[in-house]
């Protein structure tokens, strides 16, 4: 997909468009539109979620009891 032409067409459909209707719904949506956590995230920690889903769907998950053995003996629990 080439982004810049992509925008270019939307801007050319709402620059041409007598439709308010149209005009309203792309305001609401785009002052609505929130910021997903995920992207705020550095490429790198977004390799680590990434990986950590991964390794969850694959069943490499460990139970909250494991999890707090393992931890545990450094206070966290």
């Amino acid at each position: 997909m080439n982004l810049q032409a992509e925008k270019l067409n939307i801007l050319q459909t709402i620059m041409s468009t007598d439709d308010e209707s149209l005009i309203r719904d792309v305001k609401a949506f785009l002052s609505d539109r929130k910021t997903d956590w995920f992207d705020e995230l550095s490429n790198e920690q977004q390799k680590d979620v990434l990986e950590g889903i991964a390794q969850a769907d694959n069943g490499q998950t460990v139970t909250h009891a494991e999890a707090v053995k393992l931890f545990g003996k450094w206070g966290l629990k």
